[in-house]
């Protein structure tokens, strides 16, 4: 293994190690509190609080590598349409709703992507999953992680992802006129 991979393998595992202990400290916590709550209400408690981590971790990430960006977008019947992350951080911290999109299922496309000039320059990781908003607009991730049809996106929907990221006459002003 290169000296290199190494570093990256330790990284990685110091890191889950750390999100680990992390989430084993407030399970122990939520384990006295347990008795007063429904189990229900103790997974959306767990949930929130790995969603807040993750959040916090990407922030990290963030100021790490500050040549790199994340762009979401949603999947729907009507297109591929573009997010800021900085709208949907908040929906799944549970912190705002969404309510044009009450009951709906989409399924959310997610490139973190190397920049070069404060523009996309190459594609580093995607993810794909499912978001399930409830009858008051909100993020149900319970409902979201019980669909078991893939989210991957159709070629065409690739392909129209890599037009809005890549092509320069819409480049970053397509996300900077979202709200």
């Amino acid at each position: 293994m290169l000296e290199r991979d190494l570093q990256k393998e330790i990284n990685q595992i110091n890191g889950a190690l750390e999100m680990l202990g992390l989430l084993r400290q407030k399970l122990e916590l939520q384990l006295g509190e347990v008795a007063d709550e429904t189990g229900q209400e103790a997974l959306d408690e767990t949930l929130s609080y790995v969603v807040a981590l993750r959040s916090e971790y990407l922030r990290r990430q963030q100021e790490l590598y500050p040549d790199h960006k994340t762009y979401l977008f949603y999947l729907t019947d009507e297109g591929v349409l573009p997010i800021l992350h900085d709208c949907y951080v908040p929906l799944v911290e549970g912190k705002s709703v969404a309510c044009e999109f009450f009951n709906q299922t989409f399924r959310l496309a997610d490139w973190y992507m190397r920049m070069e000039k404060e523009m996309p320059k190459q594609v580093v990781n995607e993810t794909y999953s499912w978001l399930v908003f409830d009858q008051h607009g909100r993020l149900d991730l319970q409902a979201a992680h019980a669909i078991e049809k893939s989210p991957l996106p159709t070629e065409i929907e690739r392909e129209k992802i890599k037009k809005q990221l890549f092509d320069l006459d819409i480049g970053d002003a397509r996300f900077s006129s979202i709200s």
